[in-house]
């Protein structure tokens, strides 16, 4: 997601910086410039993109040795735009508010094929008057940029997404299971299904891909939701609210990632619904 909002962004004429690493070293030659360390990087821009997709490359960049968290700036904005819980969304932003900087939790909800073709959301939500002053940016990798509130509700907001998008898939893998137990041609199945009140989305996209087994190329590996799912459980438990479906949404990815297949496309779920089948389908 990161290099893809890179390359978004250079080719919009914007000046990118970012820490140097094994995989940000492409920029160099695409135009973009490298720094030091996380703190170097705070230090050069007045506008910085956290788009990490692990928990620990989080906590190394904000809170580790030369980390943003050293950066005493009070014109810098920081967008969060990760999917994380929102307890670290939290020490994110009672970390960096007290060094002068503005935080905002901007989650960007699609794959990097999303960005690219116009179809990403992002959800910005924090001191309102900055996030007007990044929509320029943000549009750049999301057309669809809307402000939603207080901090905090960006996150929130893409967990509800994310737990429709997922169960949908969950669903979707469910419904073909039975039909194909039941000696139904998996085409006679989506046919019916698409011309139906019964369709969604996501039983539209990857319906296909489940009946052919197709699970590359993976524009949305397993791998972007898996993570989802844990947070979005969490979230649920830590408000005492019910959400069966999306524990057994959880619980599937966890099977995927128990198989070794999270880099497999998303709809890899059907293969770990399918082992709990009692007879071959």
């Amino acid at each position: 997601m990161g290099s893809t909002a890179a390359r978004l962004l250079l080719a919009n004429g914007q000046k990118v910086f970012a820490v140097d690493r094994p995989s940000t070293r492409w920029l160099l030659d695409a135009g973009g410039k490298l720094v030091d360390s996380p703190r170097a990087l705070g230090e050069t821009t007045n506008i910085l993109l956290v788009l990490l997709a692990r928990e620990e490359d989080v906590e190394q960049a904000i809170f580790g040795s030369q980390g943003l968290a050293e950066v005493g700036k009070k014109d810098l904005i920081v967008a969060d735009m990760g999917t994380f819980g929102v307890s670290l969304k939290e020490r994110i932003y009672d970390a960096l508010t007290p060094c002068g900087a503005t935080v905002l939790d901007t989650p960007i909800s699609g794959t990097p094929d999303a960005m690219k073709t116009k179809r990403a959301v992002i959800m910005a939500s924090g001191d309102e008057n900055a996030c007007e002053i990044i929509r320029p940016v943000l549009e750049v990798l999301a057309s669809k940029y809307q402000y939603v509130g207080p901090f905090g509700h960006g996150i929130k907001l893409k967990f509800v997404l994310n737990a429709m998008v997922t169960n949908h898939v969950l669903v979707t893998a469910e419904a073909l299971n039975i039909g194909i137990a039941s000696g139904l041609e998996p085409q006679q199945i989506i046919d019916a299904v698409t011309s139906s009140v019964a369709t969604s989305t996501q039983f539209e996209l990857r319906a296909p891909i489940m009946a052919e087994r197709k699970w590359q190329p993976a524009p949305a590996p397993a791998s972007l939701v898996e993570k989802d799912t844990r947070y979005i459980v969490e979230h649920a438990e830590a408000l005492g609210a019910a959400a069966p479906v999306s524990r057994l949404t959880r619980d599937y990815y966890a099977k995927v990632a128990e198989m070794g297949l999270l880099e497999e496309e998303l709809s890899i779920i059907y293969e770990a619904l399918q082992t709990d089948n009692t007879r071959k389908v």
